[in-house]
């Protein structure tokens, strides 16, 4: 309606503007006639009457209209916002409604590339499984992506299978590459009970700590010389190890009547330098290391031999006539007369 008053005003405007142009026109002339004007007066006036109708062109007012009415689309697009919300009602139906295409190991890969690369590098016998025969389900039609380890690993089948918080020291993606946390001993021995039977056996020091202040990682062990001074500076873990059994290395041996403040029962290994005896016997290696006689020139463990403390007899080396039968009848105990093996008296 507004747009129809308005052309009308416009052209009421336009007819008024044409009739005072008229009107103009006659004023002019009619003086003109009464003085009869030269052709030249004729001449100016012509062009007066062409250019009057220029306002004419004003026809602006049908453009207007249009740009009034471009805004009216906008309102047909707001309904179509709003029913966007719509499509979830779509997807809890689609099971119903379709077959679903179940998911393939290289369809993991585009979304989770690290996991099947430690698991193709890393992952041990869990190499060998497909992704879906542990992860069953995927969000979000699945609730539960993640596989227990009793699903394959069957408490019934082995003790270490009991043990509670796999993943204290197992990531599925790597299960060998253990990282112990605070875990109980239990768990270490069910999987090693020959290690645990021996510290039970011959109990020490070692015997009251957790396995994992030694074995920080699994298959590694600290050094001896992480917790211990050496008997001499020179040796190495694999010195240590020549003499000394980790699992008991202050075993009390009390089926032979060592009493329990005794020295520890150590197994030697072939070729252990003096210098290692004598770091804890200082006496005994500079009586030895001093003396004159053939003794000097041995070794402490082809007297000691096989464990600590023992003690070869004379006559397991000497032959037992040596000096006669009446003089060991008389001496019968070699000591009486050679006082200390380690520094023999003439």
């Amino acid at each position: 309606m507004e747009k129809k008053n308005y052309i009308i005003t416009l052209g009421f405007i336009i007819v008024l503007i044409f009739f005072g142009v008229w009107f103009l026109t006659i004023l002019k002339t009619t003086p003109t006639e009464k003085a009869q004007p030269t052709p030249a007066e004729e001449i100016q006036m012509e062009p007066v009457a062409e250019h009057e109708p220029e306002p004419a062109p004003e026809p602006v007012a049908e453009v207007e209209p249009t740009v009034e009415a471009a805004p009216e689309p906008v309102t047909e697009v707001e309904p179509t916002v709003e029913a966007a919300p719509e499509p979830p009602s779509t997807v809890e139906v689609m099971p119903a409604d379709f077959d679903i295409v179940p998911l393939e190991d290289r369809d993991c890969t585009k979304c989770h590339p690290y996991a099947v690369k430690d698991i193709n590098e890393r992952g041990g016998l869990h190499q060998s499984l497909g992704c879906s025969e542990c992860h069953m389900e995927h969000p979000p039609l699945g609730k539960d992506p993640i596989p227990t380890c009793e699903m394959c690993h069957d408490p019934g089948d082995a003790a270490h299978y009991n043990i509670k918080n796999c993943n204290a020291c197992h990531y599925p993606h790597y299960p060998t590459e253990m990282k112990f946390g605070e875990i109980d001993v239990a768990a270490c021995l069910s999987c090693h009970p020959d290690q645990g039977k021996e510290m039970k056996a011959k109990p020490s020091e070692h015997a009251g700590l957790n396995c994992t202040e030694c074995h920080m990682v699994h298959r590694e062990w600290a050094e001896c010389a992480d917790c211990h001074t050496p008997h001499a500076e020179e040796m190495t873990h694999a010195d240590c190890l020549a003499c000394h059994k980790p699992h008991s290395p202050k075993a009390v041996n009390y089926a032979d009547g060592i009493p329990p403040h005794s020295p520890k029962a150590v197994n030697y290994a072939d070729g252990i330098p003096n210098n290692y005896c004598a770091s804890c016997h200082e006496d005994v290696g500079n009586a030895l290391a001093s003396s004159k006689k053939a003794h000097s020139e041995m070794s402490c463990i082809e007297c000691h031999e096989s464990e600590h403390m023992a003690i070869t007899q004379c006559d397991g080396c000497h032959d037992a006539d040596l000096h006669g039968a009446s003089m060991h009848e008389r001496y019968p105990l070699c000591l009486d007369c050679h006082n200390n093996p380690h520094a023999l008296a003439e």
